[in-house]
């Protein structure tokens, strides 16, 4: 316990010691209005983008096959009695 203790003291202390190299890239803390900055918000948005339309595709497609369980569930129950 004490030797973990040490290790998050010793790396929280060079995270301050090295708080520049830390804080982030300079295109973080640059000029907000560089062309590097706007294509870095657009390459952003169009992957949070993709992803959200596969999650989507894939929440559709699990509704679709447990619609489709649930008829031929009830069929097979329908034809047994």
């Amino acid at each position: 316990m004490r030797s973990k203790l040490v290790l998050a003291g010793c790396i929280i202390a060079a995270l301050h010691v090295l708080q520049d190299i830390a804080l982030a890239c300079p295109t973080c803390y640059g000029d907000p209005s560089s062309s590097e900055v706007q294509g870095m918000k657009w390459a952003i948005l169009s992957l949070l983008g993709i992803t959200g339309t596969v999650l989507v595709g894939l929440s559709a497609l699990f509704l679709y096959l447990r619609k489709r369980a649930i008829e031929l569930n009830r069929r097979f129950s329908d034809k047994l009695n």
